[in-house]
């Protein structure tokens, strides 16, 4: 088992009346003749003095619980910053309100667009011929692609919309009556432009998703960089220093978090 024995000078700015207490203290500890004395125990000392003259091991005017300023900061990024005077709440608060801003923006979008080409297959893919071509040739193989055949998902399904532009079996009824295999020029330029907005449509519903994910992070991080503001800097008891690290490190990497531990 190894001991770490630490030395440490502490310098306090305080009132006359605790610059007469911890001389008196160590006036009490320390004898004529030179002794080694524990910087662990006086720290103590003087931490003590300092909690009943009104100060705070911080160096802060008021102390906050570590857990009350995390779950404050979770419900609402930015609180828990705000309430202990640190202005980068506001950062937080931003972030927020633009990160939802974005969300719905973009699920609106895209939402939008999803029922104009959920339009776009009703009026220009023909289901009703691909039913009767399936009912005539395709109930004994209903998988065999090769003749045109597959058998379609539920009218009106996300999973109809996207087979109805993925697979070549049903391309031939895109521009009215088809046939197996017989894919026109006319049936590409429809299926290519339904296939065009179906894939705008995605991209943006899933933009909004990841507005979203970011929002609920900015949560985390200002969760977490709230409990670390309150809970101060290290100890003697504790001598792990844990902490959020922001910069802009050059122009093209934008803003940076690190969680960064010191001992």
């Amino acid at each position: 088992m190894r001991f770490l024995v630490t030395c440490m000078i502490v310098l306090t700015v305080a009132t006359p009346a605790f610059a007469a207490r911890t001389t008196a203290v160590a006036s009490r500890v320390v004898p004529e003749e030179l002794v080694l004395i524990s910087s662990l125990d006086f720290e103590e000392e003087l931490l003590e003095m300092a909690a009943e003259s009104g100060g705070t091991s911080g160096g802060s005017e008021e102390s906050h619980d570590p857990p009350k300023m995390m779950l404050l900061s979770m419900a609402v990024p930015g609180a828990g910053q705000l309430v202990q005077g640190e202005k980068r709440g506001y950062l937080y608060l931003l972030v927020e309100v633009a990160m939802w801003g974005g969300f719905y923006y973009l699920d609106k979008q895209g939402l939008d667009e999803r029922g104009d080409y959920e339009d776009f297959v009703v009026a220009n893919w023909d289901l009703a011929a691909y039913q009767d071509f399936f009912e005539e040739n395709c109930l004994e193989d209903p998988h065999d692609y090769a003749n045109g055949c597959r058998p379609l998902a539920p009218e009106g399904s996300q999973e109809y919309y996207e087979d109805v532009g993925k697979y070549d079996v049903y391309w031939p009824w895109w521009s009215g009556d088809g046939s197996p295999n017989d894919v026109t020029a006319e049936d590409m330029a429809l299926r290519d432009e339904y296939w065009d907005m179906r894939k705008e449509s995605n991209g943006h519903l899933r933009q909004a998703r990841y507005f979203m994910m970011a929002a609920l992070l900015n949560h985390v991080v200002s969760a977490l960089d709230s409990f670390f503001i309150a809970k101060g800097p290290a100890d003697a008891a504790s001598p792990a220093d844990l902490g959020l690290e922001f910069g802009v490190p050059d122009a093209s990497a934008g803003l940076t978090c690190a969680l960064v531990a010191r001992y």
